[in-house]
């Protein structure tokens, strides 16, 4: 059945860029924002946190982004994460992800699926991960963890840790591994996002398979594919970012 809803050009007006202030570290930058948006009650939201790296390996995964591109420009994105806001803070926060480095202590991959609890301040290094973005998305963020146990012990509805395999090889350029856009498999943090939230009942990037899912996908949704959600009478997105990393690609801008 075809979507009922089309790309707008005028972006989402609830997603504003908010500027980075000198010497500001990413939480204090995720602090204004959550303290922007006003929500009384934040934990009856729940946040995806997209940040962009500088790294070989940020390169290797925001150039193959770009195919999800009309300018083919690379992505401004390395990954997409799940904010668990503690309620006492930024500082007690964690994020939950799948992250192509697996760590080598804990549940073996397979039993988690590859899905890591991190410190949130792992991202808080600016002068690295200099691109960030906040999503909010009204689903209270207990209904969309609630959905965790089931993905991580569901490998046959998503195997993450295949896309792991297949994005690690290709980021090192092992066996000529094609770009994994081109066969549909996504980036596995975003595909894990997508699961969770359509457990949740919102659909997180309307049209496009789970498996398939990526930071970038997850960024034009938020800003151009709003209107989904007031046609189908829900609360569109709302966040903040910043990005003033990119490669320096003059053409086509």
């Amino acid at each position: 059945m075809a979507m009922k809803f089309t790309p707008v050009s005028v972006s989402n007006p609830a997603f504003v860029k908010q500027k980075r202030r000198a010497a500001q570290g990413n939480l204090d930058w995720l602090s204004r924002a959550l303290a922007d948006f006003g929500d009384k009650e934040p934990l009856n939201l729940s946040y995806i946190l997209l940040v962009g790296g500088n790294d070989t390996l940020s390169w290797r995964l925001r150039t193959a982004q770009s195919h999800l591109r009309f300018d083919l420009l690379p992505s401004y994105w390395t990954s997409a994460v799940l904010l668990k806001l503690h309620k006492q803070g930024l500082e007690k926060s964690t994020v939950i992800h799948v992250p192509l480095i697996q760590p080598g202590e804990g549940l073996f991959a397979t039993e988690r699926n590859g899905v890591v609890e991190s410190r949130l301040a792992d991202f808080d290094d600016a002068g690295v991960w200099k691109n960030i973005a906040l999503i909010a998305l009204p689903v209270p963020q207990k209904d969309v963890l609630a959905q965790l146990e089931q993905f991580e012990r569901g490998r046959g509805y998503v195997d993450a840790l295949e896309h792991v395999l297949r994005w690690l090889a290709f980021a090192w350029g092992v066996a000529r591994t094609p770009n994994p856009i081109h066969d549909g498999i996504g980036l596995p943090s975003a595909c894990m996002l997508e699961a969770l939230f359509a457990a949740a009942g919102m659909d997180i990037t309307p049209g496009l398979e789970t498996r398939a899912s990526s930071p970038e996908a997850i960024w034009a949704t938020a800003l151009y594919w709003y209107n989904y959600y007031e046609i189908n009478q829900r609360t569109p997105p709302k966040g903040r970012f910043f990005t003033p990393h990119d490669y320096d690609i003059t053409d086509g801008k």
